[in-house]
């Protein structure tokens, strides 16, 4: 009897330990559907804070498959399924919004479809915000099937150009930008925006990771200038500081490949 409920008992351990990584994976999944959710709600900075923490367990889900070797190709599938809703649709929603936040109007469609009416509201200019979305797929098909990114990235990752674009709408009301709202919140600059965005997920440029490959420290000495400058960049700006850690992210590897 005893032999049975310990059996039993390590059975469940080793179940739960199989799917450790998967359960982050699933939290990163969840977060991307409700980030999605308020974006379209208006909630901007709970869909901000909902991609932060999506973000956060993609950063668990392949620690912990490393460290319990149990690194699989569902996992890795799933890992991208659920990038592409927090780092793509996401993301793509609240450029979306933003559009219309800023006067960009909808439309009314119907249509007759088996004798039933259907109607619904959309913009063809906002529609553009999906861009976004877009590229950070093409991104993630091009992370699966490229094997030189083990150690460094080729193109912005999907979820730091996520996290910058949710963050734009709390940029736009912190104080300390009020100057450059009326430049910003334009349909032209974030137009502009949006095809960067996808460029620069896309783009063959190099760009350092924090994964280590080797015990010299000389080797990362910009990932130590980039982690010097979160603490005083946040104690500043706050959430704000996201998406200026991440253009000071581009900057530094700019330099790097320019001495490279």
């Amino acid at each position: 009897m005893a032999i049975t409920i310990l059996s039993k008992i390590f059975f469940i351990v080793q179940l739960l330990k199989r799917n450790i990584p998967n359960f982050f994976t699933a939290l990163n999944f969840l977060c991307g559907c409700f980030a999605i959710y308020l974006a379209f709600k208006n909630l901007f900075e709970a869909a901000f804070l909902m991609v932060f923490l999506g973000a956060f367990f993609d950063l668990f889900d392949g620690f912990s498959a490393r460290i319990f070797r149990l690194e699989s190709q569902f996992g890795f599938q799933f890992d991208s399924m659920a990038d592409l809703v927090t780092s793509g649709l996401a993301p793509g929603m609240v450029m979306y919004k933003l559009f219309l936040e800023i006067g960009i109007r909808e439309i009314d469609m119907s249509f007759l479809l088996l004798r039933n009416e259907f109607t619904f509201s959309f913009s063809p200019h906002a529609f553009i915000g999906f861009l976004v979305s877009l590229g950070a797929g093409i991104r993630l098909a091009k992370f699966n099937t490229d094997s030189d990114q083990k150690f460094e990235f080729k193109g912005l990752p999907a979820p730091a150009n996520a996290l910058f674009i949710v963050a734009l709408p709390l940029l736009l009301e912190h104080p300390l930008f009020s100057n450059i709202k009326p430049f910003l919140a334009t349909y032209p600059a974030l137009m502009i925006i949006c095809i960067l965005s996808a460029i620069l997920m896309n783009i063959r440029l190099p760009l350092f990771s924090f994964k280590i490959k080797s015990l010299n420290i000389q080797e990362y000495g910009y990932q130590f200038i980039l982690l010097l400058t979160v603490i005083p960049i946040f104690y500043f700006f706050q959430w704000v500081a996201v998406p200026l850690l991440i253009i000071i992210y581009l900057i530094l590897n700019v330099i790097k490949n320019s001495f490279n």
